[in-house]
Formats: C-alpha cells, sequence, structure tokens
C-alpha cells in the first residue's frame, strides 16, 4: 500500500509540472505513475471497495492539483502580450493605389493579387469574392 501512495504522489507531481512545463511527457509520466500505483493495489489483493475508494481519491486529488494549477496559471499574466509593439506595421502598401480599379489575376477570397496598369499588386477587397479576371 505504501509502494501505491508514493507512486500516486509522484504522478500528481508530475501532473503538476505539466501545467508549467507543457510538453505533454510529465502528463504522460504522471498518468502512468497513477495507473501503477492502481495495479500495485490490485497485486496486493487490496479489497474491491478500499480499491474504490483510493480510485476515487485519486480522481479527487487530480482535480485538485489541476484546479490549483489554473489558478497559478491565471495569476501568472506573462501567457500572451499585454502591451502594443511599438512600430511595428502589418503591412506595406501604396496610399495612392486605394479606390483604384484593376483586375483580379487570382480570386480574391477577400485577398489575392490584382493587376493596376499592368503591374501585380497584393490587394484586400470590401467584398467576401471576386472572381478571377473579374473588374
Amino acid at each position: 500500500m505504501f509502494v501505491a501512495i508514493i507512486l500516486s504522489l509522484m504522478g500528481l507531481f508530475l501532473i503538476y509540472l505539466e501545467f508549467f512545463l507543457p510538453g505533454s511527457i510529465f502528463a504522460i509520466g504522471g498518468s502512468v505513475l497513477l495507473l501503477t500505483s492502481l495495479f500495485f493495489l490490485v497485486v496486493e489483493k487490496v479489497k474491491i471497495f478500499h480499491f474504490i475508494v483510493y480510485a476515487l481519491i485519486l480522481v479527487l486529488l487530480v482535480l485538485m492539483v489541476i484546479k490549483l494549477a489554473l489558478k497559478k496559471l491565471k495569476a501568472n499574466k506573462d501567457i500572451f502580450l499585454n502591451s502594443d509593439q511599438e512600430g511595428y506595421r502589418a503591412s506595406n502598401f501604396k496610399k495612392d493605389l486605394i479606390g483604384k480599379d484593376g483586375i483580379a489575376s487570382t480570386d480574391l477570397r477577400p485577398a489575392g493579387k490584382i493587376f493596376i496598369n499592368e503591374k501585380s499588386y497584393f490587394a484586400i477587397t470590401r467584398e467576401n469574392y471576386i472572381e478571377k479576371g473579374k473588374k
């Protein structure tokens, strides 16, 4: 019984680590240790009632570990960037081409390539779809 408890505690710790060092290695290792601890209970011929109680306690402990880890993750706001990137431009475009008519060289769904004055440009339409060759 002692070995099963130690294995389950190690498994819970590995699952807890998975939240902070993602990659599924710790989660798989923790799950294997939890299942191994259940296997040790079966080998030791523990009564079925004790086995079920132990399994339910393990499930509750896993849920508590997940809840604790999620609370710590919420407190840590470093998951995504909260500030703007200074000087970043999403795209370069020629302002003198805005509003000009061209011919679609590819289907525009809503983005694609167009020809204006025999030059190819990347364009985004205000509509959803323009077929190739349309003006």
